[in-house]
Parts: structure tokens; sequence; C-alpha cells
């Protein structure tokens, strides 16, 4: 029926003005741009995407029961470090995608993030470099990743969730 017009008001004279303009053509003064409503929505968006991204305690509480309890993968990871075919081992880790997995892996860098440690591991021949997502569940576990030096050894249990930095990337994953 009706339809928008593309111009609005002039605040000092009431003259239709196109709202990208930067001056009213007719009494030169400054047209006033509506950021804030845009503002407004795009911080609201971003907390709601933030808030359903990070995982809840009790998500996580409940994720870690059920990791801990359910029977690990046997997974023969042998292959993966020495594999010189790229495409091979992204099947192989395809194949894994979802799978609950526990590995002793050698710390290279640990890196404490909001409620979770970052964790790089060192590949070797026996198992490629992984990036671990790690929860710890205590201020014990918190203290003990805080303080942990590269070539440390760690023994995870966790869920393999594809690759990240062609490494195999664990999360949740937690110590065992």
């Amino acid at each position: 029926m009706f339809q928008k017009s593309k111009f609005k008001p002039c605040e000092n004279c009431q003259q239709p003005v196109f709202p990208k303009e930067i001056n009213c053509p007719y009494c030169g003064s400054p047209i006033k741009k509506d950021f804030l409503p845009k503002i407004v929505i795009g911080i609201l968006l971003l907390i709601l995407l933030s808030t359903l991204a990070i995982p809840t305690k009790g998500k996580l509480e409940k994720e870690r029961k059920r990791i801990v309890s359910v029977g690990a993968a046997t997974v023969d990871v042998s292959n993966w470090a020495k594999n010189k075919n790229k495409k091979a081992m992204l099947d192989k880790i395809g194949e894994l995608e979802g799978k609950i997995v526990e590995l002793h892996l050698q710390v290279f860098v640990a890196t404490h993030l909001s409620d979770y440690f970052g964790i790089v591991t060192v590949p070797s021949d026996g198992i490629p470099g992984t990036y671990l997502m790690l929860y710890p569940k205590d201020g014990t576990e918190t203290a003990f990743l805080n303080n942990i030096k590269a070539g440390q050894t760690i023994k995870i249990r966790g869920k393999v969730n594809g690759t990240y930095l062609k490494r195999i990337k664990i999360e949740p994953a937690f110590l065992i």
C-alpha cells in the first residue's frame, strides 16, 4: 500500500533530505545519523551468541561425567604422525569425529583462556600433534595446569572434534 520514503525530514527546516547526506541541501544544518539502535542491536546479538557458545558449568559437568564414564575408542594413531598423505590422515580423523579417546600426551604449550586451557601437544612417532580444550574440574587441576611446563606428559580423555591448525582437536578434554 504505502511505500516507505527514502527521505527523512531535516530537523531544522523539515524539508525532505536523503539520509546519507552530511548537511541539509536546503538550510545547511548537519544531518544526524541513527547509529545508536544499530549499535544496541549488534551488542545484544553478540551477547546472545557468546552465551550460546560458552558451555555452562552444568553442561560441562554432565559432559565430563559422560566422557569419563564411557569406554574410550581404541585408537591406533601410530600411523598418523608418520603418514605423509595429509588426505589419508584427515580421513582417519574424520572416522573418529565425535568419539571419546584417551591419550598420554606431551605438552608443548598451555595457555589459560577464561574457563579452560588451550593446550598444544608435541607430535611424536606414535601420536600426531593435538590441540586440547581442557577444562579443569577444580582448583587443584587449575593450579596444576597453570604450572605445567613444556615437555610434561598428561593423560587426558576427550572427544575428537575435527582439526585445528593441522592438529587433532579434542574438545572438551579432561585430565584423568
